[in-house]
């Protein structure tokens, strides 16, 4: 018996760059596992992560919110005692309440559980974890296994001593998939479910069981990776359930300091198209009417949650403002959708909106540093700066001389939409 509501796997990929896959225009990597997602399904050309960091765009993606809504604009670090609010539903708290099985296996980085209980995943509506806390770059790396730590990597790396190149985490991101793959397979058939696969790869430091690919160690990294969502869609295969399931793989930010942009400017931590526009592909049989479709509209993260919800037929909170809006039109008919705003904040600081094809700079920072772990700030320039992203997606062209009406409606709206969203915090949050 099949189940009415949809099955969801969600893979996210971190520090994953926009051209870091073969159907994106990699010209050293093979990844046909993911590329068959597009293939099979929709890929989509113009798609944000919810902000240029990790935990800001995670944030995004389980609340459908931008970040700094959510009180969730900056990287959490270990030992934090903030994280996710309890007053905000995550997308894993709505699908739970509506019957589905929530499994999270990977990166949470939404809180650190050793800090603050109150932050474990199963606090916010998984009923499993496997998985690290934040990012694999730190002098210790705890694994959990639901509530219990059952491993913790050290990573000399951290502390300035020989990083092993990795070698100590090899084992990390297939150890994840093969515990995603175990509880999927362990569901009933009549049980819809949610699986959240958030892989530590290829963030450095890049640890793979792979070797020889023609794009190096974060090359055989994302081979691994799509080696492992291969074995992801045949247990979906086996089960009988793929054709009813909506398997989605994205990155949460552009790659840092090794990995393809796909010529975009900017990379991680950047709010430059390359910092934040990064690969998404869908593979839903049951919703599709059409295979191997391209949707070259803006997208975003925040667009996951309420797309999710109504093909679960589950209704939003009516006293939150959700940034995200469903794609299922898109996704059933082809239908463009008109995403009226994107927005670039780092950190609490709009740098940068997008309407339409014209996206503003009033902010230019570059990333950090890899020797100092400082702020590089990037050279004086004419700020602000005005694109069209439907002839210059490289962002070289400043046009904000040319046309000095854009630019003043445009400098409007970026104002008007910060005040708005601060103003909506503070009446949530305070301050």
């Amino acid at each position: 018996m099949k189940p009415s509501k949809p099955n969801l796997v969600l893979i996210m990929s971190d520090d994953q760059g926009y051209g870091d896959l073969s159907s994106y225009g990699a010209p050293l990597l093979k990844t046909p596992n993911i590329d068959n997602l597009g293939r099979r399904g929709m890929r989509f050309t113009q798609h944000y992560a919810g902000s240029p960091v990790c935990t800001p765009s995670r944030a995004a993606l389980l609340t459908g919110c931008w970040p700094p809504r959510v009180n969730m604009p900056n990287v959490l670090n270990p030992r934090q005692p903030q994280g996710m609010p309890q007053q905000e539903t995550l997308l894993s708290e709505y699908l739970k309440g509506a019957g589905y099985a929530t499994g999270h296996f990977g990166k949470w980085h939404l809180g650190d559980p050793a800090a603050n209980p109150a932050h474990h995943p199963m606090e916010h509506g998984f009923d499993t974890w496997y998985g690290i806390p934040y990012s694999n770059d730190y002098p210790e790396i705890p694994v959990y296994d639901e509530r219990t730590i059952v491993d913790t990597i050290v990573y000399p790396g951290a502390l300035g001593q020989d990083a092993g190149n990795g070698d100590e985490q090899n084992w990390l991101n297939t150890s994840i998939f093969e515990h995603a793959i175990d509880w999927i397979g362990e569901q009933p058939r009549e049980q819809p479910f949610f699986a959240y696969i958030a892989a530590s790869q290829p963030h450095e430091p890049v640890a793979s069981e792979f070797q020889g690919s023609a794009g190096g160690p974060h090359g055989s990294s994302i081979e691994e990776m799509d080696h492992l969502v291969g074995r992801v869609l045949d247990q979906l295969q086996r089960m009988g359930v793929r054709d009813n399931t909506c398997i989605i793989f994205t990155s949460d930010n552009g790659p840092w300091w090794v990995g393809d942009t796909g010529g975009l400017s900017g990379r991680k931590s950047e709010t430059y198209e390359g910092g934040i526009r990064v690969p998404f592909l869908m593979e839903w049989p049951s919703m599709m009417r059409r295979r191997g479709r391209e949707y070259h509209r803006p997208t975003c993260h925040i667009d996951v949650l309420p797309t999710f919800c109504e093909a679960a037929g589950i209704p939003l909170r009516a006293d939150r403002m959700i940034d995200g809006q469903s794609l299922l039109p898109a996704i059933q008919w082809g239908r463009e959708l008109d995403h009226v705003d994107i927005a670039y904040y780092q950190g609490d600081t709009l740098n940068a909106l997008r309407h339409g094809d014209w996206k503003l700079h009033v902010r230019r920072q570059s990333g950090l540093s890899r020797h100092t772990g400082l702020v590089d700030w990037s050279p004086t320039a004419e700020l602000p700066q005005l694109f069209d992203l439907s002839r210059d997606q490289e962002e070289y062209y400043d046009l904000s001389k040319r046309y000095p009406d854009v630019l003043a409606q445009m400098q409007a709206r970026l104002v008007a939409f910060d005040a708005a969203l601060k103003a909506d915090r503070a009446s949530h949050y305070g301050g």
